[in-house]
């Protein structure tokens, strides 16, 4: 008996029990002797089995340091990288917001007391927007690429740009948008120094600084996307309503800060002349915003009133500009120690960017909503749910605001009946390319996977 047990207990089995039994047992052992063989055998078999089963449990414990679960380690890793994208994103919609304001603040200061020098605190309030948003962007992309070379679950859901860097698009997009916004800061100082004040926001490099915040609202609209998606892989309702709103909120913040551009189209002086008939802006501009944005967030977005709820938020952060910008403008002009331009003997009661907010968008976003919602209940085609959209887009390019109430008619009479033609022709194609650019953008973000 402790021949077999040598024999069998101080070497591993290759090929098998009956392999092994047949190389090791003569034939003539007999019945008797193969039964205390298969005896010993088994009693072989439960120790190698118990002493690998103990070994994978040391494994383990080295691995992970804890040996009371069995969770896999690829949840754990998705919901930090959840976290880290809606709070990041959510603090680069802040950026983009301070960045706004401060931009409504700057442009009243510059209508009312000119310009006095880079450094006064709207100027201020933009930068530290920017420098929020740049400082967000570089702090995602840097660390899902620290963790995806460290961790094969990260990996598979941060994609490469360039084959070194990983993160979100929309951590690219904020970064791109918050370094053309701050390299057009000093250019823009460059160019005052040489024309000296300029009020108008289509300056060259006012319209770099402000769609470059636009766009740091518009990236923040991906990266919550993103973690909209994560947070329905992983099951957290929270988390994927607390995505939806911040999008929703990262739409109506670049809608206000591209309607800052494209406000300044009403009237006959920012028309262009062809010669032989001029045609105006505004139309062309706002249905192109419109169809961008509202039909891009209708796209991307689940609920019945998207786009109307994208407009009022966008109201509401007029609101607050209307609120708080006047006792602002007049507090820092006692401590500045400045006076009025010349014809502006006091401190205007409404906020410029207020009675210039073009009225019609919320037309426009009403009818959007109502389309979708027609195309959902009664199975619309995509061409006729896009027809839709674009014409609900086109009647926000009728120019309307507080501040010319008349606009329309007043373009209508300096632009002739050739020139309006050409405005309302120009306007649809804006409407179509728009529309077109919303459902990219839709079909982008609900295609997102990471």
């Amino acid at each position: 008996m402790g021949n077999y047990y040598a024999r069998f207990g101080g070497r591993r089995m290759e090929q098998g029990p009956q392999g092994y039994l047949a190389s090791r047992l003569p034939y003539s052992a007999g019945p008797y002797h193969n039964v205390l063989a298969l005896f010993f055998f088994h009693d072989f078999a439960y120790k190698e089995i118990a002493a690998i089963g103990k070994k994978e449990r040391l494994m383990a414990q080295h691995t992970v340091g804890r040996t009371d679960t069995f969770r896999p380690f690829v949840s754990p890793s998705l919901h930090s990288v959840l976290i880290l994208r809606l709070t990041c994103g959510l603090v680069a919609l802040l950026g983009a917001l301070i960045s706004f304001f401060g931009t409504s603040w700057d442009i009243q200061w510059h209508v009312l007391l000119g310009r006095d020098r880079t450094l006064i605190l709207p100027h201020e309030m933009m930068l530290a927007g920017i420098a929020i948003d740049g400082i967000v962007a570089l702090a995602v992309i840097v660390t899902e690429t620290i963790w995806s070379r460290r961790y094969q679950g990260i990996a598979q859901q941060a994609p490469l740009f360039a084959g070194l860097l990983a993160g979100p698009l929309g951590a690219y997009i904020v970064g791109y948008a918050a370094l053309n916004a701050a390299i057009a800061f000093p250019l823009d100082t460059y160019w005052h120094t040489l024309y000296g004040i300029d009020v108008s926001i289509w300056a060259p490099f006012h319209i770099m600084i402000i769609s470059g915040m636009a766009l740091m609202a518009f990236g923040a609209v991906y990266m919550l996307a993103s973690a909209a998606h994560l947070a329905m892989h992983l099951r957290k309702r929270r988390a994927k309503r607390s995505a939806y709103a911040g999008m929703i909120g990262a739409f109506a913040a670049s809608l206000s800060l591209f309607t800052l551009l494209v406000a300044e189209g009403i009237g006959l002086e920012n028309s262009v002349s062809l010669g032989f008939v001029s045609f105006n802006l505004f139309p062309v501009l706002s249905t192109l915003l419109l169809g961008c944005m509202l039909g891009g967030a209708v796209y991307a977005l689940p609920g019945k009133w998207v786009a109307t709820s994208i407009v009022g938020v966008s109201l509401f952060f007029v609101f607050i500009d209307q609120v708080a910008i006047p006792p602002a403008l007049n507090w820092l002009m006692q401590i500045e120690q400045l006076t009025y331009r010349a014809g502006h003997s006091h401190s205007l009661p409404i906020v410029l960017v207020a009675v210039k907010w073009p009225l019609l968008s919320l037309v426009s976003a009403f009818l959007i909503d109502l389309c979708m919602q027609r195309a959902r209940q009664r199975g619309w085609s995509e061409r006729r749910l896009f027809i839709g959209i674009a014409l609900a887009a086109f009647v926000g390019g009728v120019p309307l605001d507080l501040a010319s109430p008349r606009a329309a008619l007043s373009l209508v009479h300096g632009l002739g009946v050739l020139g309006t033609l050409l405005s309302i022709a120009i306007g649809c194609l804006g409407c179509v390319i728009g529309t077109t650019l919303g459902r990219n953008i839709g079909s982008t973000t609900r295609a997102l996977e990471r």
